[in-house]
């Protein structure tokens, strides 16, 4: 692996060829600032004002603890306290992503990277709009975006990915994904692609690696330094 900041000027084997990266938005491309603690205190509050609370959903993330709660209900009775629960998610991610920016260097580095030739997506847990929000001050280029209301598995489930990979017409073996948070990093691995994390928030080099990272960055400024000048 390699530490610090000294980066190869191409891959070590058996590294494969790259033809499509792929990204991670929130703390990975942009810098939201959601108050996930203030959200999931207000999701907790709010489901035990319903009656539907358990302790043992304290550790679940976000979106998994608002699965976990509406599984056992009848379904109408399910969709209305889904509805519910989503519109305090969105309202939390659209008043953090209101003055959200993108990391420094973040445009120059995607910029170059389409440049070069590589397919550029993104996949993401949070809303579309919470992420256009942002794009349209700060556009990147991309070719998909994929977020949670346009899969039916959201990641760390690798069908996220995989239905982004497919309409950039790449295998998962000649794909890169690269995120902040070390499920990224799982969910490339269970789909078969390659993985780098960044270290733009809470991410430690040891969980990248552990998770199956191939190098750990400091940000995806450094992204090109790594990857060769075009694909393969």
């Amino acid at each position: 692996m390699f530490p610090g900041r000294s980066l190869p000027s191409v891959p070590c084997p058996p590294f494969p060829a790259v033809l499509a990266v792929v990204f991670d938005f929130d703390g990975t491309l942009a810098e939201t600032n959601i108050d996930f603690g203030g959200l999931r205190a207000s999701l907790r509050e709010f489901f035990i004002r319903r009656g539907v609370w358990a302790d043992d959903l304290t550790q679940r993330y976000i979106l998994e603890v608002v699965d976990a709660v509406c599984a056992p209900l009848e379904a109408g009775e399910a969709t209305a306290l889904r509805a519910e629960a989503m519109a305090i998610v969105r309202q939390a991610e659209l008043k953090a992503c209101r003055d959200a920016r993108l990391y420094p260097g973040t445009a120059e580095a995607l910029q170059t990277l389409s440049q070069r030739g590589y397919r550029l997506g993104i996949f993401t847990r949070n809303a579309r709009e919470c992420c256009e929000l942002i794009l349209r001050r700060h556009p990147l280029p991309y070719s998909i975006l994929l977020a949670r209301e346009d899969v039916v598995n959201v990641k760390p489930h690798p069908g996220h990915l995989a239905s982004l990979l497919a309409r950039l017409n790449c295998p998962p073996e000649r794909a890169l994904v690269v995120g902040d948070h070390h499920t990224d990093v799982e969910t490339a691995r269970a789909a078969g692609a390659w993985a780098v994390g960044v270290l733009t928030t809470t991410g430690t080099r040891e969980r990248f690696l552990e998770a199956g990272a191939l190098a750990v960055l400091d940000s995806v400024a450094d992204l090109p330094q790594f990857l060769p000048d075009r694909p393969a």
